[in-house]
Protein backbone atom coordinates (compact mmCIF):
# COMPACT_ATOMS: atom_id res chain seq x y z
CA UNK A 1 0.00 0.00 0.00
CA UNK A 2 2.64 2.51 0.76
CA UNK A 3 4.41 1.82 -2.87
CA UNK A 4 0.70 2.44 -4.07
CA UNK A 5 0.38 5.61 -1.90
CA UNK A 6 3.51 7.08 -2.85
CA UNK A 7 3.49 6.57 -6.83
CA UNK A 8 0.13 8.35 -6.49
CA UNK A 9 1.61 11.20 -5.23
CA UNK A 10 4.34 11.64 -7.22
CA UNK A 11 2.32 11.56 -9.84
CA UNK A 12 -0.26 13.80 -8.78
CA UNK A 13 2.58 16.46 -8.19
CA UNK A 14 3.72 16.02 -11.38
CA UNK A 15 1.40 15.98 -13.61
CA UNK A 16 -1.51 18.44 -11.52
CA UNK A 17 -1.35 20.48 -14.19
CA UNK A 18 -0.73 18.01 -17.54
CA UNK A 19 -3.03 16.24 -19.88
CA UNK A 20 -0.57 14.35 -22.26
CA UNK A 21 -1.26 14.73 -25.66
CA UNK A 22 1.29 12.65 -27.57
CA UNK A 23 2.43 9.54 -25.55
CA UNK A 24 4.53 6.79 -26.70
CA UNK A 25 4.35 3.44 -25.22
CA UNK A 26 7.43 1.50 -24.04
CA UNK A 27 5.07 -1.01 -22.02
CA UNK A 28 3.40 -2.93 -23.86
CA UNK A 29 1.07 -3.84 -21.33
CA UNK A 30 0.23 -0.25 -20.52
CA UNK A 31 -1.40 -0.21 -24.15
CA UNK A 32 -4.42 -2.14 -22.87
CA UNK A 33 -5.35 0.99 -20.37
CA UNK A 34 -5.16 3.45 -23.03
CA UNK A 35 -7.24 1.22 -25.26
CA UNK A 36 -9.67 0.79 -22.84
CA UNK A 37 -10.04 4.54 -21.57
CA UNK A 38 -10.48 5.78 -25.13
CA UNK A 39 -6.92 7.77 -25.31
CA UNK A 40 -5.65 5.87 -28.18
CA UNK A 41 -5.67 9.27 -30.19
CA UNK A 42 -3.07 10.59 -28.11
CA UNK A 43 -0.71 7.65 -28.60
CA UNK A 44 2.46 8.49 -31.41
CA UNK A 45 4.60 5.72 -30.54
CA UNK A 46 4.30 1.81 -29.36
CA UNK A 47 6.74 -0.99 -29.59
CA UNK A 48 6.91 -3.76 -31.68
CA UNK A 49 4.46 -5.70 -30.12
CA UNK A 50 1.63 -3.67 -29.38
CA UNK A 51 -1.46 -4.49 -31.62
CA UNK A 52 -4.08 -1.77 -30.29
CA UNK A 53 -2.85 1.28 -31.87
CA UNK A 54 -2.29 0.42 -35.78
CA UNK A 55 -2.09 3.94 -36.42
CA UNK A 56 1.16 4.82 -33.93
CA UNK A 57 4.62 4.39 -35.12
CA UNK A 58 6.43 1.75 -34.42
CA UNK A 59 9.57 2.42 -32.06
CA UNK A 60 11.35 -0.57 -31.34
CA UNK A 61 11.04 -3.03 -28.57
CA UNK A 62 10.47 -2.00 -24.79
CA UNK A 63 13.93 -3.19 -24.28
CA UNK A 64 15.89 -1.06 -26.96
CA UNK A 65 13.82 1.25 -28.28
CA UNK A 66 15.20 3.76 -31.05
CA UNK A 67 15.41 6.90 -29.37
CA UNK A 68 15.77 8.36 -32.52
CA UNK A 69 12.46 7.59 -33.82
CA UNK A 70 10.83 8.69 -30.62
CA UNK A 71 12.29 12.06 -30.57
CA UNK A 72 10.97 12.75 -33.99
CA UNK A 73 7.56 11.60 -32.47
CA UNK A 74 7.96 15.19 -30.08
CA UNK A 75 6.16 12.94 -26.98
CA UNK A 76 5.31 14.82 -23.89
CA UNK A 77 5.03 11.25 -21.92
CA UNK A 78 6.46 8.42 -22.22
CA UNK A 79 5.02 5.07 -20.26
CA UNK A 80 8.22 2.60 -19.31
CA UNK A 81 7.58 -0.90 -17.40
CA UNK A 82 10.21 -2.69 -15.31
CA UNK A 83 12.62 -3.70 -18.55
CA UNK A 84 13.31 -0.55 -19.70
CA UNK A 85 14.43 2.18 -17.19
CA UNK A 86 17.87 2.46 -18.25
CA UNK A 87 16.80 3.04 -22.02
CA UNK A 88 13.87 5.39 -20.23
CA UNK A 89 16.25 7.47 -18.91
CA UNK A 90 18.51 8.10 -21.99
CA UNK A 91 15.41 9.06 -24.11
CA UNK A 92 14.29 11.14 -21.84
CA UNK A 93 17.15 13.17 -21.96
CA UNK A 94 16.36 13.80 -25.20
CA UNK A 95 12.96 14.63 -25.61
CA UNK A 96 12.30 16.04 -22.18
CA UNK A 97 9.33 14.01 -22.08
CA UNK A 98 7.74 13.09 -18.56
CA UNK A 99 8.33 9.29 -17.73
CA UNK A 100 5.21 7.27 -15.70
CA UNK A 101 6.82 3.98 -15.17
CA UNK A 102 3.57 1.10 -15.84
CA UNK A 103 5.07 -2.33 -13.20
CA UNK A 104 1.68 -3.13 -11.38
CA UNK A 105 2.12 -6.20 -9.13
CA UNK A 106 -1.15 -6.98 -8.45
CA UNK A 107 -4.94 -6.48 -9.29
CA UNK A 108 -4.97 -3.65 -7.05
CA UNK A 109 -2.12 -1.89 -9.15
CA UNK A 110 -3.47 -2.31 -12.23
CA UNK A 111 -6.69 -0.09 -10.89
CA UNK A 112 -4.45 2.15 -9.55
CA UNK A 113 -2.65 2.91 -12.58
CA UNK A 114 -5.81 3.08 -14.47
CA UNK A 115 -6.81 5.57 -12.20
CA UNK A 116 -3.78 7.73 -12.57
CA UNK A 117 -3.60 7.06 -16.45
CA UNK A 118 -7.51 8.52 -16.26
CA UNK A 119 -5.53 11.31 -14.51
CA UNK A 120 -2.68 12.19 -16.83
CA UNK A 121 -4.92 11.56 -19.94
CA UNK A 122 -8.03 13.64 -19.05
CA UNK A 123 -9.73 10.72 -19.12
CA UNK A 124 -11.03 10.61 -15.11
CA UNK A 125 -14.64 9.44 -15.95
CA UNK A 126 -13.80 6.76 -18.44
CA UNK A 127 -10.55 5.33 -15.59
CA UNK A 128 -13.44 5.50 -13.03
CA UNK A 129 -15.86 3.73 -15.18
CA UNK A 130 -13.33 1.17 -15.80
CA UNK A 131 -11.99 0.41 -12.53
CA UNK A 132 -15.58 0.15 -11.37
CA UNK A 133 -16.24 -2.63 -14.15
CA UNK A 134 -13.24 -4.91 -13.07
CA UNK A 135 -13.81 -4.42 -9.13
CA UNK A 136 -17.23 -6.29 -10.34
CA UNK A 137 -15.63 -9.11 -12.46
CA UNK A 138 -13.50 -9.52 -9.07
CA UNK A 139 -16.65 -9.70 -7.09
CA UNK A 140 -18.41 -12.50 -9.15
CA UNK A 141 -15.72 -14.91 -8.45
CA UNK A 142 -16.52 -17.83 -6.91
CA UNK A 143 -14.78 -19.23 -4.10
CA UNK A 144 -13.17 -22.99 -3.99
CA UNK A 145 -14.29 -25.56 -1.20
CA UNK A 146 -10.10 -25.70 -0.98
CA UNK A 147 -7.23 -23.83 -2.44
CA UNK A 148 -5.47 -26.13 -4.99
CA UNK A 149 -1.21 -25.77 -5.24
CA UNK A 150 -0.94 -24.10 -8.41
CA UNK A 151 2.64 -24.35 -10.46
CA UNK A 152 2.84 -21.79 -13.55
CA UNK A 153 5.39 -22.51 -16.64
CA UNK A 154 6.60 -19.09 -17.95
CA UNK A 155 8.97 -21.20 -20.41
CA UNK A 156 10.33 -24.84 -20.95
CA UNK A 157 13.70 -23.89 -22.16
CA UNK A 158 15.10 -22.64 -20.18
CA UNK A 159 13.06 -23.59 -17.67
CA UNK A 160 10.87 -21.10 -15.66
CA UNK A 161 8.38 -20.48 -13.49
CA UNK A 162 6.11 -17.25 -12.03
CA UNK A 163 7.33 -16.83 -8.67
CA UNK A 164 5.84 -14.50 -6.35
CA UNK A 165 6.58 -11.03 -7.94
CA UNK A 166 4.58 -12.10 -11.30
CA UNK A 167 1.00 -10.86 -11.82
CA UNK A 168 -0.31 -14.43 -12.29
CA UNK A 169 0.56 -14.84 -8.99
CA UNK A 170 -1.99 -12.40 -8.12
CA UNK A 171 -4.59 -13.76 -10.90
CA UNK A 172 -3.98 -17.36 -9.07
CA UNK A 173 -4.83 -16.24 -5.86
CA UNK A 174 -7.88 -14.13 -6.63
CA UNK A 175 -8.97 -17.05 -8.44
CA UNK A 176 -8.95 -19.24 -5.72
CA UNK A 177 -5.79 -21.03 -5.71
CA UNK A 178 -2.53 -20.84 -4.57
CA UNK A 179 1.25 -21.14 -5.68
CA UNK A 180 3.19 -23.90 -5.13
CA UNK A 181 6.85 -22.55 -5.56
CA UNK A 182 7.31 -20.13 -2.60
CA UNK A 183 9.77 -17.98 -4.15
CA UNK A 184 10.34 -14.41 -4.77
CA UNK A 185 10.94 -12.19 -8.08
CA UNK A 186 9.07 -12.52 -11.37
CA UNK A 187 10.46 -15.19 -12.93
CA UNK A 188 11.93 -18.50 -11.32
CA UNK A 189 14.59 -21.01 -12.46
CA UNK A 190 13.62 -24.31 -11.11
CA UNK A 191 14.79 -27.50 -11.65
CA UNK A 192 12.86 -30.16 -13.11
CA UNK A 193 12.77 -32.34 -10.00
CA UNK A 194 11.99 -29.94 -7.62
CA UNK A 195 8.75 -28.96 -9.76
CA UNK A 196 8.04 -32.58 -9.56
CA UNK A 197 8.56 -32.43 -5.76
CA UNK A 198 6.13 -29.38 -4.97
CA UNK A 199 3.63 -31.80 -6.45
CA UNK A 200 0.98 -29.50 -7.38
CA UNK A 201 -2.47 -30.07 -7.76
CA UNK A 202 -2.60 -27.91 -11.04
CA UNK A 203 -0.26 -27.38 -13.28
CA UNK A 204 -0.47 -24.28 -15.96
CA UNK A 205 1.67 -23.94 -18.73
CA UNK A 206 1.53 -20.56 -21.22
CA UNK A 207 2.21 -20.01 -24.42
CA UNK A 208 3.16 -16.75 -26.26
CA UNK A 209 6.43 -14.90 -27.40
CA UNK A 210 8.45 -15.86 -24.07
CA UNK A 211 7.08 -19.78 -24.31
CA UNK A 212 6.56 -20.60 -28.68
CA UNK A 213 6.30 -24.30 -28.58
CA UNK A 214 5.93 -25.45 -25.62
CA UNK A 215 5.98 -29.84 -25.55
CA UNK A 216 2.92 -30.69 -23.87
CA UNK A 217 3.69 -30.94 -20.32
CA UNK A 218 2.15 -34.35 -19.39
CA UNK A 219 3.77 -35.69 -22.52
CA UNK A 220 7.56 -34.50 -21.22
CA UNK A 221 9.07 -37.63 -19.55
CA UNK A 222 10.26 -35.74 -16.33
CA UNK A 223 6.43 -35.64 -16.10
CA UNK A 224 4.89 -38.79 -17.09
CA UNK A 225 4.11 -39.60 -13.19
CA UNK A 226 3.20 -36.44 -12.21
CA UNK A 227 -0.23 -36.45 -10.82
CA UNK A 228 -1.87 -33.08 -11.55
CA UNK A 229 -4.33 -31.32 -13.37
CA UNK A 230 -3.11 -29.66 -16.30
CA UNK A 231 -4.44 -26.23 -17.92
CA UNK A 232 -3.10 -24.04 -20.77
CA UNK A 233 -2.90 -20.31 -20.79
CA UNK A 234 -2.73 -17.74 -22.97
CA UNK A 235 0.77 -16.06 -21.96
CA UNK A 236 -0.84 -11.92 -23.62
CA UNK A 237 -3.70 -12.64 -21.15
CA UNK A 238 -2.20 -13.95 -17.74
CA UNK A 239 1.25 -12.66 -17.94
CA UNK A 240 0.32 -9.32 -19.08
CA UNK A 241 -0.46 -6.64 -15.99
CA UNK A 242 -3.54 -4.73 -17.42
CA UNK A 243 -7.61 -5.54 -17.85
CA UNK A 244 -6.83 -8.76 -18.81
CA UNK A 245 -5.68 -10.06 -16.07
CA UNK A 246 -9.05 -9.73 -14.80
CA UNK A 247 -10.26 -11.85 -17.43
CA UNK A 248 -7.69 -14.23 -17.03
CA UNK A 249 -9.21 -14.34 -12.85
CA UNK A 250 -12.43 -15.41 -14.47
CA UNK A 251 -11.58 -17.57 -16.79
CA UNK A 252 -9.15 -19.44 -14.05
CA UNK A 253 -11.77 -19.64 -11.45
CA UNK A 254 -14.51 -20.87 -13.90
CA UNK A 255 -11.57 -23.76 -14.96
CA UNK A 256 -10.83 -25.17 -11.03
CA UNK A 257 -15.03 -25.43 -10.25
CA UNK A 258 -15.06 -27.59 -12.62
CA UNK A 259 -11.86 -29.64 -12.04
CA UNK A 260 -12.91 -29.48 -8.44
CA UNK A 261 -16.24 -29.14 -7.73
Amino acid sequence: MFRLFLTLIILLSAFSAFAAERVVILAPAAADIFYRLGAGGRVVGVTKTVTEFPDAVKVGTHIRPNAEIIRSLRPDLIITGSADEYYADAVKAITGASVYKYDPLSLEEILTAAAEIGEITGRQTEAAALTAELKARLASVKPLKSKPKVIYEVSQLPYTVAGRGNIVTAVITAAGGEMAADADGKLVKLSLEKAVALRPDVYIWQTGPMNRNPAEPWKRPEFTKMKTKWIHADETKYSRANTGSFDAVLELNSALRKLYE
